[in-house]
C-alpha cells in the first residue's frame, strides 16, 4: 500500500510541475501580447488572470517606462561644472610648474628689458633747438620742427633727453626743454 501511495504521490507532484509549466508559458505568451498594445492599454490588464508574478512586475515596468519623463541631456550641469574645475587645477598645476615659472620670470626681464630701452614718443609743442652729440663725441646743433614726435629718454628736472636717428651717424642724444613737448598722457 506504501508503494501505491508513493505512486500517487509522485504522479501528483508531475502533473503539478507540468501544470506550472503550462501556466508559465501561457503568461509568456500572453505578457508578449500585452506588450505589442500601447502603454496606456497595457492598464487595463495589470491585474489580468493569466499573468503570473513575474510576469506582472514586468509588464507594470514597461509601462513605467513608457510614461518616464527623459532626463534631459542637454544641461549635464554637475558633469561641466567637474570638468570645469578639474580643467582648472589642471591649468593651475601647469603654470605653476617650475619650468613654466622660469620661463615667465626670463620673459618678464627681457620685457622689462625691451620696456626700458624704448624712449617714449612725445610730440613737440613748437620748434625745438637741440646740441646733439654724436656717439664719437662731436656736438652739433639740430633744429626740431613743430608737431613732429620726438623719442625720449628720460626726463631730468627741466630738460628732455631726446634721441635723433641720423643716417650716416646713427643716433643722436641731447636735452631740450621740457616745456617744448606735450607731455600729456591722452593721445
Amino acid at each position: 500500500m506504501a508503494r501505491i501511495v508513493d505512486a500517487r504521490l509522485r504522479g501528483a507532484e508531475e502533473a503539478e510541475r507540468a501544470a506550472a509549466r503550462r501556466v508559465g508559458q501561457n503568461s509568456r505568451v500572453r505578457l508578449t501580447e500585452l506588450l505589442r498594445l500601447a502603454p496606456r492599454e497595457r492598464m487595463a490588464h495589470l491585474e489580468d488572470a493569466a499573468l503570473i508574478g513575474p510576469d506582472r512586475v514586468r509588464l507594470r515596468r514597461s509601462i513605467q517606462a513608457a510614461f518616464a519623463k527623459p532626463r534631459r541631456r542637454w544641461w549635464p550641469r554637475g558633469r561641466i561644472l567637474a570638468r570645469g574645475r578639474r580643467l582648472g587645477i589642471a591649468l593651475l598645476r601647469g603654470a605653476l610648474h617650475p619650468a613654466v615659472l622660469a620661463l615667465l620670470v626670463i620673459a618678464g626681464g627681457w620685457f622689462e628689458l625691451a620696456r626700458r630701452a624704448t624712449p617714449r614718443i612725445e610730440r613737440s609743442v613748437y620748434p625745438l633747438t637741440a646740441i646733439l652729440s654724436r656717439p664719437d663725441g662731436f656736438r652739433m646743433t639740430y633744429t626740431l620742427p613743430a608737431n613732429t614726435w620726438v623719442p625720449v629718454e628720460r626726463l631730468e628736472g627741466d630738460l628732455a633727453w631726446v634721441r635723433v636717428w641720423n643716417e650716416k651717424q646713427g643716433y643722436l642724444y641731447g636735452a631740450v626743454w621740457r616745456a617744448g613737448l606735450d607731455l600729456s598722457p591722452a593721445r
